[in-house]
């Protein structure tokens, strides 16, 4: 679809959400699945619906994108016309600068761009929608913009909070907050399809009449005659949006259907790659329902966990429901449940460290406990 710019950006959540998760990295950024980065969803699932030309708008700190995105030549965007552009973070004023005046402040690429459409989306939701099924359909409809969304049963207030697309019959009228009103809801699922000159007409809109910070709110707010229409998906879905459903959203991966859907149906996953040996299992080492990355050395024992690239797991420890970051070194008789240890930590022996399933206990980067 060489028709279609996309624009990937997240600024939906809090990133002080995430406790020292994000630290030194952004949202997008938070490894998961053993050896991806939760942008490589993202990423995979526009080129594998043949877009071309994507601009990443970047959050802080900028230099963990560059060393895993790079000029995108993982996801085949390292072209001379068009390819991937990563944007730098915008400040107005000492502050981090909005959605609308984001994408305003970057105007001339969307002037320029011979592209007729825009797909916009939020790399924190885990979905592989369908691109080329929603643009069809916007084509049939002649719509101006398309909101992808999704009917769930809110019944339990798991999307409490999140942004509701309201109707009348079939036509969305304006996006609410969930407050649990209603069991069942039209949940905006992250992207949004629209015309390129609707697009850039809403940007000059809302910075003119300072009425809008999100795209979303904008599309709703702008006067002018416009057809609106509603993309349904089906496929699973995942929102991370703080420590916790990113915990969840990691761990589910160990139920094998979830994983083949997540990585393998419509399309892969690509990432970075490195060139790690195969992990070693040593004597006495025992490993149940876990996902563990190449580069590995495994002495202990490991339940229902996800172990990154480059782990080492010293004889006698022992890990239940945990994720464990790049060379991380768990020492002897060690006890971790309902953990996360960020990068290059170093647990030393006979450390026992305890969270729960709402309250993992994690560590920072390059921390030493003992």
């Amino acid at each position: 679809m060489q028709n279609i710019l996309a624009l990937i950006y997240s600024s939906e959540f809090d990133e002080k959400n995430y406790d020292t998760l994000c630290k030194y990295r952004p949202d997008y950024m938070l490894p998961f699945g053993c050896r991806y980065r939760v942008i490589d969803f993202t990423l995979s699932n526009i080129t594998n619906h043949n877009i071309s030309s994507v601009i990443l708008y970047g959050g802080e700190p900028l230099r963990s994108t560059l060393d895993h995105v790079g000029d995108g030549r993982n996801w085949e965007l390292n072209r001379r016309s068009g390819g991937l552009t990563i944007s730098p973070p915008i400040y107005n004023k000492s502050r981090a600068s909005n959605e609308i005046e984001t994408y305003y402040n970057t105007m001339k690429h969307f002037i320029d761009t011979k592209r007729e459409y825009i797909y916009i989306t939020n790399p924190m939701y885990i979905t592989k929608v369908d691109i080329s099924d929603a643009y069809q359909q916007m084509l049939e409809e002649s719509r101006d913009a398309l909101i992808f969304t999704q009917k769930k049963n809110d019944e339990y207030g798991y999307y409490l909070n999140r942004r509701i697309i309201n109707t009348e019959g079939e036509n969305p009228k304006s996006v609410g907050i969930n407050l649990g009103l209603e069991e069942e809801i039209n949940l905006f699922t992250g992207s949004l399809l629209i015309k390129k000159d609707l697009f850039i007409d809403l940007l000059r809109y809302s910075i003119e009449k300072n009425n809008a910070t999100t795209i979303l709110d904008a599309l709703f707010k702008y006067p002018k005659d416009k057809s609106i229409g509603l993309y349904k998906s089906k496929e699973s879905l995942k929102v991370i949006m703080d420590t916790l459903t990113y915990f969840e959203t990691s761990l589910a991966l160990l139920d094998r259907d979830y994983f083949d859907e997540v990585f393998y149906k419509q399309g892969m996953v690509y990432t970075k790659s490195k060139d790690e040996p195969s992990t070693e299992y040593l004597k006495g080492s025992k490993v149940r329902n876990s996902l563990v990355a190449n580069g590995a050395l495994i002495e202990g024992e490991i339940e229902n966990s996800i172990i990154f690239r480059g782990v080492t797991v010293k004889k006698g420890a022992v890990i239940k429901n945990s994720i464990i970051f790049q060379n991380s070194e768990i020492g002897e008789g060690v006890i971790l449940n309902h953990v996360i240890t960020d990068k290059d930590t170093k647990i030393h022996n006979d450390i026992k460290l305890f969270g729960n399933r709402t309250h993992p206990f994690l560590t920072e980067k390059g921390e030493h406990v003992n």
